[in-house]
């Protein structure tokens, strides 16, 4: 049942307790952990380090492209239900904890066929170029573009989806989180190109997806994106033809 943006923001001060410095510490530890993860150097092989590297990545390039819709949320429930603000951000994560198990397996399967190494990154040009096509396509889409301006509009997405309660935030959380994996979901399997590991991938990544969903930026970025990721993935494709089972045979130790 929707609600007019009046109705939200009446007798909704500020909240008394502010959320942010126990959200930036807990952008700040998802990246500590992050790091300190993969700066072992350990290959993770099995499904629970998977789907756990996954999670922390996820939570570390994802939590800080919802600020908008956060502060929307503060103006909204204010004083009265502080408890909303972080039930909301809960179910945002159970949508990428979700999000990560799948890839996780995901990523076991490419593995198996020799798609990607153990560090999880493409082992071929071939399928670099293929991942950095599909990801400029999908910038396009019309699933992309109708969860981008959901995204992009936090009091809007209030006003249709509004829901009271403690169950009600985290159905909203969960909403959002659909929205934003829709809207991300490309970019950030694009870590089999740029590699887990590789911060500079991850920050520049994170900085990317946070402008496509600022509410003023997202519009101006999102085209131009899209063509650069066509380009890189035209050139690779060109600078590297097509023999994946050669590839395969190769990894597998048979000759072709």
């Amino acid at each position: 049942m929707g609600v007019t943006e009046r109705e939200l923001r009446a007798d909704a001060p500020r909240l008394g307790s502010s959320p942010w410095p126990y959200f930036a510490g807990f952008i700040a530890a998802t990246w500590t952990v992050d790091i300190a993860w993969h700066r072992q150097g350990v290959a993770h092989d099995s499904m629970l380090a998977l789907s756990v590297s996954w999670l922390v990545m996820s939570a570390a390039m994802m939590t800080p492209t919802t600020v908008p819709m956060l502060s929307a949320l503060a103006d909204v429930v204010g004083r009265r239900e502080p408890r909303t603000w972080w039930l909301f951000l809960g179910g945002y994560l159970t949508v990428w904890a979700g999000f990560s198990v799948v890839v996780a397996q995901f990523q076991l399967a490419l593995m198996q066929l020799s798609v990607v190494n153990v560090h999880g990154v493409l082992g071929s040009n071939n399928w670099v170029g293929i991942a950095l096509l599909g990801a400029g396509i999908y910038q396009f889409s019309h699933v992309k573009d109708r969860c981008r301006e959901a995204c992009m509009r936090p009091m809007k997405f209030f006003m249709v989806h509004w829901r009271a309660g403690s169950l009600g935030a985290v159905r909203m959380g969960m909403r959002h989180g659909l929205a934003c994996l829709g809207c991300c979901v490309a970019l950030m399997l694009l870590a089999f190109v740029g590699g887990m590991a590789n911060w500079g991938f991850m920050a520049l990544a994170t900085a990317i997806m946070v402008v496509e969903k600022w509410p003023s930026l997202g519009r101006k970025v999102s085209m131009p994106l899209g063509i650069v990721l066509l380009v890189a993935g035209a050139l690779v494709m060109i600078t590297q033809p097509l023999d994946f089972t050669s590839h395969l045979t190769h990894n597998e130790g048979i000759q072709p």
